[in-house]
């Protein structure tokens, strides 16, 4: 027999995408929270396949940056969709930048994220690939 699971709620999708941007800004990624076979798009990691590869990035990111702050301006579910809007805040060498972050997130049935896209403003990208 086939094991049923119940669909996240796009409240329950919420408090996951707000958790796991309090795990990030305490360098904490949890996989949980991944699809195992996850696909993630940003112009700061490029295409990152499979949820280790997801989580070792998304770490290493971190480490790169003095500071890297993702503080959550609204975050929007439906059954298919997260959206995060975000207020970023990185520090590296001495050059603080701040800007506005949109994370979209394809989850599935579990709230698990199964593609997720970030972007950022051109005029940020480029500070930001310094």
């Amino acid at each position: 027999m086939a094991e049923t699971r119940t669909k996240a709620t796009p409240a329950q999708k919420v408090e996951q995408a707000r958790r796991a941007l309090e795990d990030l800004n305490r360098g904490e990624v949890n996989p949980d929270g991944i699809a195992e076979d996850a696909v993630f798009h940003g112009v700061l990691l490029g295409d990152v396949r499979g949820r280790d590869a997801i989580v070792s990035a998304l770490k290493k990111q971190r480490q790169d940056y003095d500071e890297f702050r993702q503080e959550p301006h609204a975050i929007l579910a439906d059954a298919e969709h997260t959206v995060a809007l975000v207020n970023l805040t990185t520090r590296k060498g001495g050059q603080e930048i701040k800007a506005q972050q949109v994370i979209v997130v394809h989850d599935n049935d579990q709230g698990q994220m199964q593609e997720i896209w970030t972007m950022f403003d051109a005029d940020t990208m480029k500070k930001l690939a310094r």
